[in-house]
């Protein structure tokens, strides 16, 4: 796993957060649920609910954050309005899960109730996905003078040691994300606390460009150029589109980097 839907480290961290939050519940038995039985039977629903619901809304919030980057929305938009449209199906869910176990509650809860009651159980677990994707795994980032060899002459920095081992070496691209840079490689991706460009000088000569502001591509990761209109995307080895911005076109086709043989269009549907 990797890319926008996450790391296996990333979903492991928020399934235990998840769980946590469903024992505490369970014990607590809020909405209600203290007068539906004992704690026996409110502890594993609560603890199945969260876990179900950082499954769902961890699918549904990262799908929307990365659309959401695609269209260039900013995250404080994109995070509530997903948390909002994602609570009325679990709304529906969670109806039909209660009023299964209980039956009696059915009459005396109004929809806007459920509504109200899959909200708040959002926002415990969105805050666990945006906290496992974004601030825990981050390794901070300490500058150090350069390394020089035995002549004087400075190395290039070792930004893929600050890599865990899980996702290897082979580095395909760098994308910034706030005050991180997400490095992704063909086992995954992982973010580390520091500036774009400081990640850029560390690679030293490595073979890529940086296409975009936020981004930095290797040349071997690129599967193929794609024209949309105007717009120009890199298509990657890891399914990834890494925008390139116009000023970078004309040091890309310099490159050889968008050579006819090797590029693609995508024509937009056609409207009658």
């Amino acid at each position: 796993m990797g890319g926008w839907i996450g790391s296996w480290a990333e979903w492991r961290r928020e399934l235990a957060a998840a769980a946590l939050i469903g024992a505490f519940f369970g014990v607590l038995g809020p909405f209600g649920t203290f007068l539906n039985g004992p704690l026996e039977l409110r502890l594993p629903y609560w603890t199945l609910m969260s876990v179900a619901g950082l499954v769902f809304y961890g699918v549904g919030l990262r799908i929307a954050l990365e659309w959401g980057r695609r269209l260039r929305q900013p995250v404080w938009f994109v995070l509530p309005l997903a948390v909002f449209l994602l609570a009325i199906p679990a709304s529906v869910a969670t109806a039909f899960i209660v009023v299964s176990i209980w039956p009696q509650v059915g009459p005396h809860v109004h929809p806007g109730d459920w509504y109200g009651e899959a909200v708040l159980l959002a926002l415990p677990l969105s805050i666990v996905a945006v906290w496992s994707r974004g601030a825990f795994p981050a390794r901070p980032w300490v500058s150090t003078p350069a390394a020089t060899d035995a002549d004087g002459a400075a190395n290039e920095g070792d930004f893929l040691g600050r890599l865990p081992p899980r996702l290897g070496r082979n580095l395909l691209c760098l994308q910034m994300e706030d005050h991180y840079v997400r490095a992704h490689t063909d086992r995954g991706s992982d973010l580390v606390m520091m500036p774009l460009k400081a990640a850029i000088a560390e690679l030293g000569g490595a073979d890529g460009l940086q296409v975009h502001r936020s981004w930095w591509v290797a040349r071997a990761a690129v599967v193929e150029p794609v024209h949309r209109g105007r717009s120009l995307t890199l298509r990657l080895s890891n399914g990834i589109d890494a925008p390139v911005a116009r000023s970078a076109v004309a040091r890309l086709r310099e490159s050889h980097w968008l050579d006819s043989g090797f590029s693609t269009s995508v024509k937009p549907p056609h409207r009658s």
